[in-house]
Parts: structure tokens; C-alpha cells; sequence
């Protein structure tokens, strides 16, 4: 993720500042990733989050020092997994199952979002359209830039967020989502294996073993919004000319 910042082609002044907004982004999609999860599981009765202080935006809260470094560094990682508790909740499995996909759905959402706007944005710059709207009216060709690779590293990494989240492998959000569907000796019968599995998938991913399945589901995702925002600009354009 560093490095490949860096490596943009923009000037000394452009990445440092991209630097910034890339830690602001992992800072928060972190914080807002692990907030999903705690609130999803207190509002189906579970206090262990709140508890334990994780209902929070305060990203250093919610950090895992290794899995910060690594995310930074190597474009993967983890957070501190938030604590609850699925005896409080009326139906344990799809309580831990709608407590699982918070996180990623989260991130999807906030993805989406950007995949939208950076479209939009790209489409009145290369229009000319931007001149008719009083907050991009002064915008440069400096600003843009930073404005248009700042919205990529948002919707990329949220949606690789997402993405990652939902394999199920155990630690991952997908593998809680199991819970709902396999029976209990089968799941837990898995579980045991956390440690190793977790081990054997950084080990996966270090090497690069999922990258290309990541790039393709991400960029699968960002041409299908992208597509879409561009059909409803051109559905609104005839409609008013």
C-alpha cells in the first residue's frame, strides 16, 4: 500500500499528502469496520463491545499493532477483533451471522459510495461540465489529482477490505458466517484449526497466492458501479436536453 503510492508518478508534495489521506483511510475504514461489528451485536443485546470500550470511532482502539504494520506496508492486515458475546443474542447463529457481515458490509457500502462519486467527478472534469458548479468551478488540475487518487484509495482498499473479510477462513468475518449454516460439531471442529489456518493464509498472501482473485473481484466491482453512475448521467443528460 506504501509503496505503491509512491510509486503513482505524482510529485514529492502530492504523495506526502497522499501518505496522510492513506493512513486517514485505513484509520478509518478500521475504525468503522470494527464499530459495525460491535453495534450489530449490542443492538441484538450483547454489551460485551460496549463493555469493553470498542463502541467507538477512535481507531487506535480498535488497532492491532502487527496487522497495522502489515497493512500499511504490505496491503494486508487485521484489527483487534471486537468481543461479543452470542449467549445474549435471541438466536446465536444468525446473531453472529448479521454480527459477522457488519463489518464487511460497512466497508462495501463506504466502496460503492466512492466508486459513485470518483466517477461522477471523473465524468464533469473530462466533460468540462465541472466549470457549472461553484465548489469544483476553481478546481485544477493539481486538485484533481489528489481528489481522484485519494477516492481510489477509498473505494479500493474498503472494497478489498470487504473482499478479504468475506473469505471463510477462520479469523475472518466469513468464517463466522459458517456458524449460521454448518453444524455446530463441524464448525467448531474447524475452529480448532484457527491458529494454522490463520498462519497458512498470511503465508498465502505474502506470497501473493490471492492477489490476482482480489484485483479481479475489485475491479469487478468498481466497473459494474462505475457503469451504472455513467448509464443514470446519460439517462439524466436526455431527459433535460
Amino acid at each position: 500500500m506504501l509503496f505503491q503510492i509512491f510509486e503513482s508518478g505524482l510529485s514529492l508534495g502530492q504523495n506526502l499528502i497522499l501518505l496522510l489521506i492513506m493512513l486517514c483511510v485505513v484509520l478509518g475504514s478500521i475504525a468503522l469496520h470494527e464499530l459495525a461489528h460491535g453495534y450489530v451485536s449490542y443492538i441484538q443485546g450483547d454489551p460485551t463491545a460496549k463493555r469493553a470500550g470498542r463502541l467507538s470511532l477512535n481507531p487506535f482502539k480498535h488497532l492491532d499493532p502487527v496487522g497495522t504494520v502489515c497493512m500499511i506496508f504490505c496491503g494486508f492486515g487485521w484489527a483487534k477483533a471486537v468481543p461479543v458475546n452470542p449467549r445474549y443474542y435471541k438466536n446465536a447463529k444468525r446473531g453472529m451471522a448479521l454480527t459477522a457481515l457488519a463489518g464487511p458490509l460497512t466497508n462495501l457500502y463506504i466502496g460503492i459510495s466512492a466508486v459513485a462519486r470518483l466517477t461522477v467527478l471523473v465524468w464533469l472534469w473530462e466533460s468540462g461540465a465541472y466549470a457549472n458548479f461553484p465548489l469544483l468551478r476553481n478546481l485544477t488540475q493539481y486538485g484533481y489529482d489528489i481528489i481522484t487518487v485519494a477516492a481510489y484509495i477509498i473505494l479500493y482498499y474498503n472494497l478489498l477490505f470487504a473482499v478479504f473479510n468475506m473469505l471463510p477462513i477462520p479469523p475472518l468475518d466469513g468464517s463466522r458466517l459458517l456458524f449460521a449454516f454448518l453444524p455446530d460439531r463441524y464448525y467448531f471442529g474447524v475452529m480448532r484449526y484457527e491458529k494454522l489456518i490463520m498462519l497458512i493464509m498470511f503465508f498465502l498472501l505474502w506470497t501473493g497466492f490471492f492477489t490476482g482473485v482480489f484485483e479481479f473481484l475489485v475491479n469487478l466491482i468498481i466497473n459494474a458501479v462505475g457503469n451504472v453512475v455513467i448509464l443514470l448521467i446519460e439517462g439524466i443528460i436526455k431527459l433535460f436536453t
